[in-house]
């Protein structure tokens, strides 16, 4: 690529994350700062619960605590007000202290719980990082969304408003167009979700961490220590990189649906599929057709070890993946684009 077209991909790339900034800037900005918030009503709400703690320390540790103290505590379900009645006088005498000796009583032997973490099939149980996870499939979730609304709208929309004969004025070809299209969708939008994610977990662990302090615990052992970054990142780096390898044929359909509808691009779009389908189960009975668009959509395939297409809970099984469809997707996937380029450059009336 020589230096006028990179310039020129560059100003390409420039002028759709600038036109769709609320879908792949300020949208995950927006849900990031709304969880971090929540985090820090969380932080403030665990100091109003340790108030009750503390006042229970403040009453053993009166003056007249040696005398022996009766606590009433009053717990009214329609108030938020609660009462603390401390009294130091006691009615009947005070035992010595050898009844007060309960240690002979009490015996605990600590038996190996269900919880203790453990490393299965690569998978740590009991760690935090499943936590996380759940934090970062919410922004993948965002992103698949905001990519089908761009993908549907972006094309089609140039041929509303007739900004595609502005484009057709400018030194730019139509394979550039394209190109720029499914590299925001398979390149950039995914980079800026998963930093705005990994900075959401990062300052989740932190805000954890405060919580724990403030409730008299050690935050390094209870929260720190349950979390394996390195694992964490680098198994949702490689998720997302399998599933733009893995859905790039969708997108490929979606933008080429967004070039050539006339009317909707998502009835063009769901309709041809669906009817294909059906076709292929009324007229050969087999759910060949049903499988192969089903396989290149982010979806949960229920396998063990919580992974799934698109949302990677946990690191991809490499080895085990489909290279095969995985490379016959990216075969339809140069179609799909070669259609889009034609449809772009011979179709730009409604």
């Amino acid at each position: 690529m020589n230096q006028a077209n990179r310039k020129k991909a560059v100003a390409l790339l420039r002028r759709e994350i600038q036109e769709y900034k609320n879908s792949f800037v300020y949208t995950p900005l927006v849900v990031s700062a709304v969880l971090i918030i929540c985090m820090l009503a969380s932080v403030l709400l665990a100091n109003s619960i340790t108030v009750t703690g503390d006042a229970v320390i403040d009453i053993f540790n009166d003056d007249h605590s040696h005398k022996g103290v009766n606590i009433t505590i009053t717990l009214d379900e329609d108030e938020l007000r609660h009462d603390y009645v401390v009294s130091t006088e006691t009615p009947h005498s005070l035992a010595d202290d050898e009844e007060w000796n309960f240690s002979r009583e009490w015996k605990f032997t600590p038996q190996r719980g269900e919880n203790v973490a453990e490393e299965e099939d690569g998978i740590v149980r009991g760690s935090l990082n499943p936590v996380l996870n759940g934090l970062h499939c919410l922004f993948l979730i965002l992103l698949l969304v905001t990519s089908i609304n761009y993908l549907l709208g972006t094309f089609h929309q140039d041929r509303r408003d007739r900004s595609v004969l502005f484009w057709k004025s400018v030194p730019v070809s139509e394979t550039q167009e394209v190109a720029a299209k499914i590299a925001i969708v398979c390149v950039l939008a995914p980079a800026i979700y998963l930093v705005i994610s990994m900075v959401t977990q990062v300052a989740s662990v932190f805000l954890a961490m405060l919580i724990t302090w403030r409730m008299d615990s050690d935050p390094v052992q209870t929260v720190l220590a349950n979390v394996d970054f390195l694992g964490l990142f680098r198994g949702q780096i490689g998720g997302i990189l399998i599933w733009v390898l893995w859905t790039v044929p969708f997108y490929a359909w979606l933008l080429l649906c967004s070039s050539a509808a006339r009317r909707s691009p998502l009835l063009v779009a769901l309709g041809i599929p669906v009817a294909l389908i059906v076709l292929e189960k009324l007229f050969v009975g087999s759910q060949y057709l049903s499988e192969v668009f089903t396989n290149h959509i982010p979806h949960i395939d229920g396998t063990e070890g919580g992974s799934t297409l698109g949302f990677y809970f946990y690191e991809p099984q490499w080895l085990s993946l489909d290279y095969a469809g995985l490379l016959l997707g990216l075969l339809v996937t140069a179609a799909l684009l070669v259609a889009t380029v034609w449809f772009r450059k011979h179709r730009f009336e409604m």
